[in-house]
């Protein structure tokens, strides 16, 4: 505010002053009591010159408007008169909204891809198009249908220049960026893509998880244990000429002969005549190997290596499941209920995880068995 507003003001020559209306507080003094008030004042204000570049915007972008608003009435209008012998007019007119929806719709998209990439905005060019020489050939059509031609030459008109005016308007606002810019913005997206979707893949994975925890039952919190426990080294096979148990003969020493394997005696038919000596021995199907622990001798089970963390391995595989816990207990004391502190504590010193609804649910569904067992 100036500090004395009723004083002329100095106007600088060639420039467009307008009279503005403005408030200022006004103190009144009277007997050593002030007063304050609101008084209205004018002043003289520079006008910023006519920026041309902004009003010829906005009337191109009104004029495109009304195109597009022409362009929906014409189209609907063609292709509801068209299909109105088959279908409702209402439907038919709506369905004629359809086509210039879609190449706008096609414009949009290509403005928002091709401001980082020309080649990503290809298949929506190409897609709105399409949908425009579409909506063209169906005003057409119409034209011809009613023995006017032209006229509907004339109308598919509207629905090319509303779309060239809407490609130049959005094609003035366009700045195309080198190619290192671009790859930069891409690189950027695809690390913020990447991003979200890998929460989104852990965020399902994990709602899962935490659902199958909750009422996965002994089942799971056995496979649980199963599958956090490490692995175990399995013995390799011996080799030929070697023994599993590392006793080598001393050297200079012969290796035994193996003992020869006895025959089979002969087997006697009905009648009493004996059907031959079976010189080879049955063969027995080879079980199935069994992982040890490393450093275990594959003959007598004793532990060759003496350390820790061999044994928690094999622990780990001997963690008895929530239900066999639940037996051993109602086996000792068959008064035992569901909720026994003693028993949860139990659990969970084995089965840490363990949700004490599912210790619950697995000692009840033990005592109903054994009921109905007794019964």
């Amino acid at each position: 505010m100036p500090e004395n507003p009723d004083a002329p003001q100095y106007q600088e020559p060639g420039v467009k002053y307008r009279r503005v209306k403005k408030q200022r507080q006004v103190v009144t003094v009277i007997d050593g009591r002030e007063s304050t008030h609101t008084e209205g004042y004018y002043v003289q204000e520079p006008v910023p010159p006519k920026d041309w570049e902004t009003v010829v915007l906005r009337g191109v972008i009104g004029l495109a408007v009304f195109l597009t608003v022409a362009a929906f009435i014409g189209t609907s209008a063609s292709v509801g008169g068209l299909l109105a012998e088959l279908l409702h007019p209402f439907v038919a007119y709506l369905i004629g909204l359809v086509f210039t929806a879609s190449w706008l719709g096609c414009l949009a998209l290509e403005w928002l891809d091709g401001r980082i990439d020309p080649d990503r905005a290809r298949p929506a060019r190409i897609a709105g198009w399409v949908a425009l020489v579409i909506g063209m050939g169906a005003v057409f059509v119409y034209g011809y249908s009613n023995g006017l031609p032209w006229v509907g030459a004339v109308g598919a008109v509207v629905d090319l220049l509303s779309k060239g005016f809407w490609a130049l308007l959005l094609r003035r606002t366009q700045v195309k960026l080198s190619k290192g810019v671009t790859n930069w913005v891409v690189a950027q997206e695809q690390e913020a893509a990447g991003r979200a979707l890998l929460g989104e893949k852990l965020r399902r994975l994990y709602r899962g998880e935490a659902y199958r925890r909750a009422v996965g039952g002994p089942e799971y919190q056995t496979a649980q244990a199963l599958m956090t426990a490490p692995a175990a080294a399995l013995t390799a096979p011996a080799q030929p000429g070697q023994r599993p148990d590392g006793s080598a003969p001393a050297s200079g020493q012969t290796p035994a002969e193996p003992a020869p394997e006895p025959a089979l005696p002969a087997q006697t038919t009905a009648a009493g005549q004996s059907s031959g000596t079976v010189s080879a021995q049955a063969t027995t199907p080879p079980g199935p190997l069994v992982p040890l622990a490393s450093g275990q001798d594959t003959d007598n089970g004793a532990d060759m290596s003496g350390g820790q963390g061999n044994e928690d391995a094999v622990r780990d595989f001997a963690v008895p499941s929530i239900a066999a816990m639940a037996r051993e207990a109602l086996d000792q004391n068959p008064h035992m209920d569901k909720d026994d502190p003693a028993f949860l504590a139990r659990v969970h010193k084995v089965h840490p995880k363990a949700a004490a609804d599912t210790v619950r649910r697995t000692v009840h569904r033990e005592i109903q068995r054994r009921k109905r067992t007794a019964s």
